[in-house]
């Protein structure tokens, strides 16, 4: 009769569980919470090294016991696993709380007021412009860059339909028709987080609260900010159409 080997079996668990962990976080999207898109693929290839170990783990759990205690060992990744779990179900805007801790802790501002005027653009927008026949350029966690290069180059977009989903981010050198339709990018995980932004025109800002999830449908326009000298700088925005609060 074969021995049963509660440690190793423990051990066979926990390899299921962490490989279960992560293609739970990839398959839900949550994985983006914690590191860049760019970093996912080789997340693929860890659930296959898991796999591969958690197979051949199979066969260890009817072999005799050792005398090392494994359950020491075993306690920190089994911890992590708790507070995974804890941590996605509290998420919610995880990366922006954190940067907002950042934020009021170094009395900074969420996005450099600078990098809003430094590409100066003059645009008077005509709904005639607008081709309709165009598909729509969606903006989410996929390509929130996107709104960097509309700040950049905003020509290549004029009379494009653009949907924007983000949060708001109220700053006291807007104008009161004026946000931030902000995205978060991380390059490798959460700790290299920083916010990307452009200024949206919305004659309902006052009903909005920092932070809120929002997504926006308009078109490339100008708009007027002032910098610390207090001259106007023509700047790209978003002439905001449509405006939903999302969950």
């Amino acid at each position: 009769m074969k021995r049963f080997n509660f440690d190793e079996f423990l051990w066979f668990i926990v390899l299921i569980l962490l490989d279960f962990s992560i293609i739970y976080l990839i398959s839900t999207g949550s994985i983006g919470f914690y590191i860049g898109s760019n970093m996912i693929k080789y997340f693929y290839i860890t659930i296959i090294m898991i796999s591969i170990i958690t197979v051949f783990q199979i066969k260890n759990i009817f072999t005799p016991k050792g005398s090392m205690n494994i359950k020491i060992k075993l306690f920190p990744i089994i911890l992590a696993l708790i507070i995974g779990f804890i941590s996605i179900n509290k998420q919610q805007t995880f990366k922006h709380s954190e940067l907002n801790l950042e934020i009021l802790e170094n009395k900074t501002s969420v996005i450099d007021r600078k990098s809003l005027y430094e590409h100066e653009f003059e645009y008077n927008f005509n709904k005639s412009n607008i081709r309709n026949n165009e598909e729509t350029i969606r903006i989410d966690e996929h390509n929130p860059t996107m709104l960097d290069d509309i700040r950049i180059n905003p020509e290549k977009y004029i009379g494009k339909k653009l949907e924007i989903h983000g949060f708001v981010c109220k700053e006291n050198y807007l104008n009161k028709d004026q946000i931030i339709i902000g995205r978060i990018i991380m390059t490798c995980c959460a700790a290299d987080s920083k916010i990307v932004g452009i200024v949206g025109d919305y004659d309902k800002s006052y009903q909005l609260k920092e932070n809120d999830k929002i997504k926006v449908i308009g078109e490339v326009a100008s708009s007027v900010i002032k910098d610390e000298s207090n001259v106007e700088h023509k700047i790209p925005s978003i002439k905001i159409e449509k405006l939903e609060i999302e969950n």
